[in-house]
């Protein structure tokens, strides 16, 4: 049947329009137009979520400023609570990522413990994929939040220590600060270098420091990107044997969410290559005990890398 002749014309100058918006919109556009909708994440809305300590808000912030910056509509939850808080988050729904580290889903899930970090990674990644449809992304490997043994410069220069084997010899004359938690990981540690102190005093590990600026001991129990260490001028000793447990972190996503679009990956991972653990406690050091500074320390880092823009 032959269609009336005006409403013909009527439908090919719809076409012709069409047409032409099309192209005018295609004009000079790009990947990375300036247009909310020529960005890979325009219309894609998620929940960033992160625990208490302030390595974990720093790396969820970074993570909500990439994505904003791809067009994702991003609603940002900090210090939500500790690790089992976030991962009942992320199950059901609540959040859609946040930063976890290896060594603590090893931990929660009685995964087998390793202290090779890419295996730590990759066991965590398996289990999380079979059993909580929650995706690793691409691993911090340079940046490990673990636990370390500390000391003064004073302290340091007096009994000639730079790595944990340096204490081998002189532990039993020295008193360790350390806080009742962590007992089984620094006795682990401790045989695998054959470090036997003279005496263990029980302390929290925010006032361990002061212990040993104090005098009341020598060696303190400290998290590898833990700010005293910069504030206090203290010195980490090096684990050349990797005797402690890696904790790397990484963005992890629920499927549901990441099957939305794949720039979440492709926009997060390269921040996997930047992020080391020196520039993590410098950055930690700044917030101090300021969570309001987060969102501006985070943004310049990442400018710093050429990760976002400057403005």
């Amino acid at each position: 049947m032959r269609a009336n002749s005006t409403h013909w014309l009527a439908k090919a100058l719809g076409v012709v329009m069409l047409l032409t918006v099309l192209t005018l919109a295609g004009c000079g556009g790009g990947g990375s137009g300036t247009g909310a909708g020529s960005k890979p994440g325009a219309g894609i809305s998620l929940t960033i979520g992160s625990k208490n300590d302030p390595d974990g808000q720093l790396l969820a912030e970074m993570y909500s400023l990439l994505l904003q910056n791809q067009g994702f509509n991003v609603t940002t939850k900090l210090a939500l609570g500790q690790t089992t808080v976030l991962d009942s988050a992320i199950k059901s729904g609540a959040v859609d990522m946040y930063p976890e580290f290896n060594g603590t889903a090893l931990s929660i899930y009685k995964l087998p413990q390793t202290n090779d970090p890419q295996t730590a990674y990759n066991e965590a990644k398996t289990y999380y994929e079979q059993n909580l449809h929650v995706t690793w992304l691409d691993p911090a490997l340079k940046l490990n939040d673990s636990y370390g043994y500390c000391t003064s410069q004073a302290k340091a220069q007096q009994y000639n220590l730079s790595t944990i084997a340096d204490l081998a010899p002189v532990a039993n004359k020295l008193v360790f600060a350390l806080q009742q938690d962590a007992k089984d990981i620094y006795n682990s540690a401790g045989t695998a270098y054959g470090v036997s102190f003279k005496s263990t005093v029980t302390i929290s590990e925010q006032l361990s420091f002061q212990a040993v600026t104090g005098g009341q001991a020598d060696i303190n129990e400290c998290y590898t990107t833990d700010p005293a260490i910069v504030t206090n001028h203290f010195v980490l000793l090096k684990d050349t044997k990797n005797a402690f447990p890696p904790y790397n972190p990484s963005p992890i996503v629920r499927d549901q969410t990441l099957a939305k679009s794949s720039a979440i990956a492709s926009t997060l991972n390269p921040l996997a290559q930047i992020l080391t653990t020196d520039s993590q406690t410098a950055l930690i050091a700044e917030v101090g005990t300021d969570p309001s500074k987060v969102p501006s320390v985070a943004k310049k880092f990442l400018q710093d890398q050429n990760l976002l823009p400057k403005s």
